[in-house]
């Protein structure tokens, strides 16, 4: 009879004697904080009750919003000046004292959202000598001026000839043709970006084109010209083959 031992994976091993932890620390630590948290949003909500039992409030978002109501009325030819006029006053309202303009109230000024209103006042006659463009503008010049805006803002520029279609990374439409399996397809990316890809990826194989006068423009808005300026995207060094070095060749 054989007398060697038992296979060791075989045998139950003896618990460790050192008590669990939880992997994020105690979960009831600070819950005093959390209910008292609680208790002060659910008062300010219920202050904000109309009698009547309801809560009303706007509805509002960045001013990429009124910008971008400016600038597809000056590219379609229609509009209504009055309307246009009201956006415009939206646009001054929520400028920063820096010059340039947030995602949401309070916060750092945007390179994208900065150009888009600039644009827009000029597109609505606005002189670049205006006080209000002038902050504006040493603003965005200070931070990099129209090419470090995003992708998606250069894709509007170039509808008004303010950016060149051959510097900005290709979106075409057939891109709804890739399959769920496949590395990339559009039903992996949120519904949000979704609904502008798709509709960009139009606009993009369409290229709409308005020409605008000198006055128009925002020439002024490129660091040492636009004739000077490197209009493509910025060489990854960390990765050579990735996508951003990909969607820089023209």
């Amino acid at each position: 009879m054989s007398t060697s031992p038992i296979n060791s994976r075989a045998v139950p091993q003896p618990a460790s004697k050192t008590p669990s932890q939880p992997r994020f620390g105690r979960l009831d630590l600070g819950l005093d904080h959390v209910v008292a948290g609680i208790e002060k949003a659910k008062n300010w909500l219920l202050g904000l009750q109309h009698p009547d039992g309801y809560w009303c409030g706007e509805l509002e978002a960045d001013i990429m919003l009124e910008a971008d109501y400016i600038f597809i009325h000056v590219l379609l030819g229609t509009g209504e000046r009055g309307r246009m006029e009201r956006a415009v006053n939206e646009l001054l309202r929520h400028q920063n004292e820096d010059g340039g303009w947030s995602n949401y109230p309070g916060g750092p000024s945007n390179i994208s959202l900065g150009v888009k209103a600039y644009l827009a006042l000029k597109l609505m006659g606005w002189s670049k000598d205006h006080p209000v463009l002038v902050k504006a503008r040493q603003w965005i010049l200070a931070n990099g001026g129209v090419v470090e805006t995003n992708t998606f803002t250069k894709i509007y520029l170039c509808f008004l000839g303010q950016y060149e279609y051959n510097a900005v990374p290709a979106v075409p439409p057939e891109i709804v043709l890739f399959p769920n399996w496949f590395y990339f397809n559009i039903y992996e990316i949120s519904s949000w970006s979704r609904a502008i890809l798709v509709p960009l990826s139009i606009a993009y194989a369409k290229k709409p084109f308005k020409k605008l006068s000198p006055e128009q423009g925002i020439e002024e808005l490129f660091v040492g010209g636009r004739d000077k300026a490197d209009l493509h995207l910025k060489w990854d060094r960390k990765r050579t083959f990735g996508w951003r070095n990909c969607a820089r060749l023209p």
